[in-house]
């Protein structure tokens, strides 16, 4: 069983337990952890521009969405993290683009078959896919995201970013 979204308030390691709203406690056999990991780098110019997003906390996630809302949204990354952003904003965005640097998203952890409908889905829900593709550059003005343009040279219009291309322990 997995269980996301649940803020444990202690971990017992020797015991192998996690206590969760005060007193419900669940046995568990592994217990992954991202708090002690980093965003991995993303190398691209114009990494001052404003409303750029590693999500990390509930805060990113709060300023993510009041910032995407009626807005484009531009999400860098095709696997767990980049996807799940994209899935919460189509419908409170005006716009959400995907860029991967894979030709499916989810393509190493799913597969290409599973990628491919995923994406299918995705795009039936108006999300715009810019596969085989990096970020070559964040433009702004008056310190705000206006635009990401890619390696391809392609420019797409952006009032925020959430990078999600994974972590490094």
């Amino acid at each position: 069983i997995i269980h996301a979204r649940i803020w444990a308030t202690s971990i017992t390691v020797p015991r192998k337990t996690i206590c969760w709203l005060g007193d419900r406690e669940l046995l568990a056999k592994l217990i992954l952890s991202p708090s002690r990991s980093r965003p991995k780098p993303l190398s691209y110019k114009g990494k001052d521009v404003g409303n750029v997003f590693h999500l990390r906390t509930p805060e990113d996630a709060n300023s993510i969405a009041t910032l995407a809302s009626s807005k484009n949204a531009v999400i860098v990354g095709t696997s767990f993290i980049g996807m799940e952003v994209a899935a919460a904003l189509t419908y409170k965005a005006h716009s959400v683009s995907v860029i991967g640097i894979e030709a499916v998203p989810f393509r190493k952890a799913l597969g290409e078959k599973v990628g491919k409908a995923l994406m299918k889905l995705f795009e039936s829900n108006r999300v715009k896919f810019y596969m085989l593709n990096e970020v070559w550059e964040m433009r702004g003005h008056n310190g705000q995201l206006k635009e990401v343009v890619l390696k391809s040279g392609k420019v797409l219009r952006a009032d925020v970013c959430v990078i999600g291309i994974g972590e490094s322990v």
